[in-house]
């Protein structure tokens, strides 16, 4: 390969990382997202790039449009089929609570509405067997009230199919799906079997409702974004980036619209793995702070964790494969409000690319994060995006003014205050992933990226105990690097219940190679021609219990003696996780999972000359803690920075997309590639 490229299309703003595999160079460039019509902020990113279309060999995307629809309730209608009975099972959901003693809280809404429930009369036992088959007159039954439903309707439609038990036998979802294709050719049909198949009805009902939710938004970006691509002269493929760190080519994209839940995310964890061990660190914690939200995920022993659920919000869980990270809504644009109590809030609202800040001049009114940075000089306002964009110090300034005044707060008071609150939230993200997990931040680096993670890495770094950031180049754009260094992924899953005392040692190695033959058929479908890593694993609890453990399963043929061995790993496993072992317990086998992976060649970063000690551009008054005030500091350009350069701060170097915070008494040193590392 020559070259390739990747965009991140974020909330705020569209990057792109192109690399010249033969150089090694990377060449960048950054626009303003168009949330209305992400495609064309993807077009504008190419043009602004200089990229010649006919050059590249493949290009990358990652993309929160399916994220955003979901959170902001802005997918498609669906119309829920389901085995007659169990209508009710996505809006009673589950008993528990997510405040245990709070009468006012309301369960959310899921992504159908009831009068959409259908029932369809048929039934399947847990065991696969067929008590009640579908017949011809059922389906036109269903079919004549699936088109009174479409009646009329004039915005996105799609339907989720979620009949009881299909992951142990999906022939009437099956039956029905051809039917449903055949009579409303124009909808999008998602069905459970093929999206979730796992057991507990209200996960699977859940997943592949949201599947149909996000389909047609998803259909309409891919299909507008390769248009778009043919116009500009690209003839090339063109993959999406999937939830799990891997990708998919845009075609089958389209119809597996929840593995790209969370496209936009996945490239950060990536990019974060790769520049801890770019500086000799397998423990990292990646900080994605961009314009909107603020992604938190973990690398322990450079492995990227991974889970099988992700809550949309709490009690909207989404059961597909996912990496293992949380996002919260601390970014450049998170407005500061004041509650019903009286006290000030920053996030999770945010204002986005449109208006904006209230310093972007285009009509935001309430402050935010990114104009608190303005006003206490942490922000060059006439270098923003590398001078492409202005600020208006004034307009931030006399609005922050007011805002304060109406809290008894001055204007640098006031600033200091919401920058306090959005790093003390990312900080609590941090400690979510880890203390409450076992894990100790202080053995951690954090890779600080994003075009505002920079700013507030040291007080997020401080306030979690964490020693040591790592800031890699291009830090606006880390996730647009990451997306460019994603392998091809594919997950698949059997879930059938075994028992330890009667487990089916035969069963479990047909089960195993025909999942790894899917997988790896899939893999070759998207063009990998190589030789693909397969993975393996079983979630194994024990009986009575209700969460599964994930136990590696060493590759080769399943024998009585592997089955020893994996259960084995299941109890020291346990122990390791609540601290204790039942040992004569029946354990259950509930998933069966292979993922196999085709890997693509790596970049290497280029090795940057050394050169004299940096100048200062500037000097400017900056208030970086709040007993200092503001403080006269020298302002640099990270593009005069070489290898092995070191300085103490305090000190503010920018460059075209992030501005970095160099504290008081803050060491920086930068490595052979240009990597910053500054201690806490």
């Amino acid at each position: 390969m020559t070259r390739r490229i990747a965009i991140d299309t974020g909330g705020t703003f569209t990057d792109l990382v192109g690399l010249d595999a033969q150089t090694g160079a990377l060449f960048v460039s950054k626009t303003p997202s168009i949330p209305s019509r992400p495609e064309e902020a993807v077009l504008n990113a190419l043009q602004q790039s200089g990229a010649d279309p006919a050059a590249l060999d493949i290009l990358l995307l990652g993309t929160t449009v399916a994220t955003n629809a979901l959170l902001e309730r802005k997918g498609a209608r669906v119309l829920y089929l389901t085995t007659a009975g169990f209508e009710d099972v996505l809006f009673i959901q589950r008993v528990n609570r997510k405040f245990h003693y709070d009468l006012t809280w309301k369960k959310p809404d899921p992504f159908a509405a009831r009068r959409d429930s259908i029932g369809v009369r048929q039934r399947i036992d847990k065991d696969g067997r067929i008590l009640l088959d579908l017949t011809e007159e059922e389906m036109a039954r269903v079919g004549s009230l699936v088109r009174e439903h479409l009646n009329g309707n004039r915005g996105d439609v799609a339907i989720a199919v979620n009949l009881l038990f299909s992951y142990a036998n999906p022939v009437h979802e099956e039956r029905l799906g051809e039917f449903l294709r055949r009579s409303f050719p124009d909808v999008p049909v998602s069905l459970s079997h093929k999206v979730a198949p796992i057991w507990r009805e209200y996960e699977r009902g859940s997943t592949t409702t949201a599947d149909a939710y996000v389909k047609p938004i998803i259909k309409r970006f891919v299909s507008r974004t390769e248009d778009g691509l043919a116009r500009w002269g690209y003839r090339g493929p063109f993959a999406i980036i999937k939830s799990n760190g891997g990708s998919m080519l845009s075609a089958a994209a389209k119809d597996h619209a929840v593995q790209v839940l969370l496209s936009g995310l996945a490239g950060g964890m990536i990019a974060g793995k790769y520049y801890g061990a770019q500086v000799g660190s397998n423990n990292v914690i990646s900080l994605d702070m961009g314009g909107t939200s603020t992604d938190v995920g973990t690398v322990t022993n450079g492995e990227i964790g991974y889970t099988t659920e992700y809550q949309v919000e709490w009690g909207v869980p989404i059961a597909a494969p996912f990496m293992d990270l949380t996002t919260i809504g601390a970014g450049g644009g998170s407005l500061a409000w004041v509650d019903k109590g009286g006290f000030l809030k920053v996030g999770p609202q945010s204002a986005g690319a449109d208006p904006g800040p209230v310093c972007y001049g285009r009509g935001g009114k309430e402050p935010t994060v990114t104009d608190a940075n303005l006003v206490l000089g942490r922000l060059n306002p006439d270098y923003f995006l590398g001078g492409q964009m202005s600020l208006d110090l004034d307009a931030a300034s006399a609005r922050l003014a007011e805002f304060g005044a109406s809290l008894g707060l001055s204007r640098e008071g006031l600033a200091r205050a919401i920058l306090d609150l959005a790093n003390e939230n990312m900080a609590n993200a941090i400690r979510l992933l880890t203390v409450q997990r076992g894990i100790d931040p202080r053995e951690y680096d954090l890779v600080a990226f994003g075009g505002a993670g920079p700013l507030h890495a040291y007080d997020i770094a401080r306030s979690a105990g964490i020693r040591r950031i790592v800031i890699p180049p291009h830090p606006g754009l880390g996730s647009a690097f990451g997306a460019l260094l994603a392998d091809l992924r594919v997950d698949k899953v059997w879930t059938h219940a075994l028992r330890s005392d009667r487990v089916e040692v035969e069963r479990i190695d047909n089960e195993f190679s025909r999942l790894a033959a899917e997988a790896v058929a899939e893999l070759r479908s998207e063009g990998f021609s190589g030789e693909p890593l397969i993975r393996r694993s079983i979630s194994m609890r024990y009986v009575g219990q209700n969460y599964e453990q994930d136990v590696t399963v060493p590759l080769g043929k399943i024998t009585e003696d592997t089955i020893q061995a994996i259960f084995e790993a299941f109890h020291r496993q346990h122990e390791e996780f609540y601290g204790y072992r039942i040992g004569g317990e029946v354990i259950q086998l509930v998933h069966f999972n292979v993922s196999a992976i085709g890997p693509v060649l790596k970049p290497s970063l280029r090795v940057i000359p050394r050169r004299p000690q940096p100048r200062p551009v500037a000097m400017r008054q900056v208030c970086f803690r709040e007993e200092e005030g503001f403080i006269t500091c020298p302002i640099y350009r990270r593009p005069n920075f070489g290898a092995g350069t070191e300085m103490v701060g305090p000190a503010i170097v920018e460059e075209e997309d992030s501005t970095t915070l160099v504290h008081s008494g803050q060491h920086l040193t930068v490595d052979e590639h240009g990597i910053f590392v500054l201690t806490v």
